[in-house]
């Protein structure tokens, strides 16, 4: 993790988004939401993500990575420090994975509140504001995971194994405090109690 974000462990509010997509279009729609979020690294910075870099330097056939860390605050009831990673994990996929300080006790000698668990509630609202800004089609909150892990593929990514038809739920769901799934992906779903939201997604809430 940066400077920016000191300890642990994280706990993070990811979702995956349909390429192509524009990182500053998505921190935009973020903003509509009744959370204020303020970035402090410049456009000319968030541009090096759609450049990319090889893998390989030494290899004129590398594959290009795409991503890009970027440092937020973000405006919940305390106030808080976040890391947002940006990564194209395929030519169809981008991942975006927010990550907060995710420690129940609070960090003073590093200002970082910690997410009590009266607190949780707010950060899944969130990805809940989320989803109706941006219509992902799956998001979730967990410790030290993201959707990426929703994967049933051993591959570096980028790959283009990364695709819906891989995504599962088997033996993962649990990590996860909260997971929100667009209808189109529903069946993919275990049996199990789930909220539908705005009619076009379902939540499913780690009891």
């Amino acid at each position: 993790m940066s400077c920016w974000l000191q300890g642990g462990p994280f706990l993070v509010l990811s979702f995956i988004l349909n390429e192509p997509t524009k990182i500053e279009k998505v921190i935009s729609k973020l903003n509509n939401t009744n959370v204020k979020i303020e970035v402090h690294n410049p456009a000319e910075y968030i541009q090096q993500f759609y450049k990319g870099y090889p893998f390989d330097g030494d290899d004129p056939n590398s594959v290009m990575i795409h991503r890009i860390e970027i440092n937020l605050t973000v405006h919940t009831t305390r106030e808080r420090r976040a890391l947002l990673f940006v990564e194209k994990i395929s030519e169809e996929l981008l991942s975006f994975s927010m990550c907060f300080f995710g420690d129940k006790d609070d960090a003073p000698e590093w200002k970082q509140p910690g997410i009590r668990d009266d607190e949780l509630d707010e950060i899944i609202c969130l990805l809940i504001s989320f989803y109706r800004e941006l219509k992902f089609s799956v998001g979730g909150v967990a410790i030290e995971e993201d959707m990426i892990g929703l994967f049933d593929v051993n591959e570096i990514w980028p790959n283009e194994k990364y695709t819906f038809a891989n995504l599962t739920f088997k033996d993962n769901l649990h990590k996860f405090q909260a997971v929100l799934v667009n209808q189109l992906l529903s069946e993919k779903l275990p049996e199990g109690q789930y909220t539908l939201i705005n009619n076009s997604c379902m939540l499913y809430r780690n009891a």
